[in-house]
């Protein structure tokens, strides 16, 4: 991939729709995302409404992760080499049965209940694409220019953010009345945005060619150069796992779990303000000038979280925080494309890295809130802060990063 054409200075939002081919693939990928955001969420509403038995639940929602972190990437790898409309036509026909399934499973009671949920939510977890990768993918083929690139990977962002808020609060409002039906949400991500976006022809990546797809091609180039990067999206998904489950037991311990809420959302309006504001700015820089400052504001920013002694400045310390999210996510998506070509198999691995790292940081924050307090946790976060920062530092530094810009050019 040739990085050394010639890029717009600046390039904002309304440069960047104005295509008229580009403006659905914002709208579809931000339903095709509702999965992402809410079937975790929705499995453990509908398990534990049925059978009242939150470890059941639990067990579920984990089988759903398992399975969608082992699959997503080969997912992405046959989509780099067959074409993502067929991809998404087939995974997304197999995950909205197979939650459609589980609102069946939930309805109904017998013998068969049990494990008819925990298929279903493994079967739904095995057919999920990382939409994601898919998006930017397209972006990345849509817009070759670097600046073009990174201002779209910051309106991902903000796609991203808003639909981790508007998920939750559709499911929500859905098991009001009842709690099987809290996976129907979901379903509409695959049954209407991945069909969608699999008709979108235009803005789809063409296939890998035969010879990079061997041994040596694709998976050479996925790979190439995005390991140290993949390991920095674990250190920042363990760093936001942990503070996600920190502020949840620390508003419950407090009597007020909503607050939870309040300063989850604090954070989504911090990281999707920077990149409305400032996205067609930062989109200016280089990827490797924007990555690591950003994760040194994310981080020094979480420093305030073990300090706020109250609500409102916990809501502050998360807005702050939150304002470095985007940009750091965005530019760390935008250097994996370009090391690796902008194949969706190399983005999905750094989104799968993210997910395992979030589940670290949830667990080793849950056992660590149990024993000793959130408000003390919230040093376990700083740790991973720094840590995920010194994986930023290597990423963008040495040895990695230069062998990839001889190979791209």
């Amino acid at each position: 991939m040739n990085t050394s054409l010639p890029a717009p200075a600046r390039v904002g939002y309304r440069e960047l729709l104005a295509p008229r081919a580009r403006r659905p693939l914002v709208v579809t990928g931000a339903i095709s995302r509702l999965p992402l955001a809410g079937a975790g969420m929705a499995i453990v509403l509908a398990a534990g409404g049925a059978t009242h038995s939150y470890g059941l639940a639990g067990t579920a929602s984990a089988l759903y992760v398992i399975a969608s972190s082992v699959m997503a990437p080969l997912h992405a790898r046959r989509m780099d080499r067959t074409g993502q409309r067929r991809v998404l036509m087939v995974a997304g026909s197999t995950q909205a049965t197979a939650f459609a399934c589980l609102i069946l499973a939930c309805r109904t009671s017998g013998w068969w209940q049990v494990p008819g949920i925990l298929v279903a939510a493994a079967l739904a977890g095995a057919a999920q694409v990382d939409i994601g990768s898919a998006v930017r993918a397209r972006w990345a083929h849509a817009v070759p220019d670097r600046v073009s690139q990174q201002t779209a990977f910051l309106l991902e962002s903000v796609v991203d953010e808003l639909m981790f808020i508007l998920a939750p609060m559709a499911i929500t409002a859905v098991t009001v009345a009842h709690t099987w039906a809290a996976p129907a949400v979901v379903l509409v991500g695959p049954a209407v945005g991945w069909l969608l976006l699999a008709g979108q022809t235009g803005t789809a990546p063409p296939p890998l060619a035969r010879s990079d797809a061997g041994p040596s091609g694709a998976r050479a180039v996925s790979m190439a150069g995005s390991r140290s990067l993949v390991a920095a999206f674990v250190g920042i998904g363990a760093y936001l796992g942990s503070i996600e489950i920190l502020l949840v037991a620390l508003a419950d311990a407090d009597g007020a779990p909503h607050w939870a809420g309040y300063t989850l959302a604090a954070w989504a309006l911090g990281s999707a303000s920077a990149a409305l504001v400032a996205g067609p700015h930062l989109g200016r820089l280089t990827p490797e000038r924007v990555f690591v400052p950003a994760m040194a504001w994310m981080t020094g920013s979480g420093l305030l979280l073990p300090l706020a002694g109250s609500r409102l400045p916990l809501a502050g310390a998360c807005f702050l925080a939150g304002i470095g999210a985007a940009p750091a996510l965005s530019s760390g998506f935008s250097l994996i494309g370009r090391r690796t070509a902008g194949a969706a198999e190399g983005m999905s691995w750094a989104s799968s890295g993210m997910g395992a790292g979030t589940t670290i940081g949830a667990f080793s924050g849950g056992w660590l809130a149990d024993r000793t307090g959130s408000g003390t946790a919230f040093w376990l976060c700083v740790g991973f802060g720094v840590a995920a920062l010194a994986l930023a530092w290597r990423a963008t530094s040495g040895g990695e990063t230069g062998s990839t810009a001889r190979s791209s050019v």
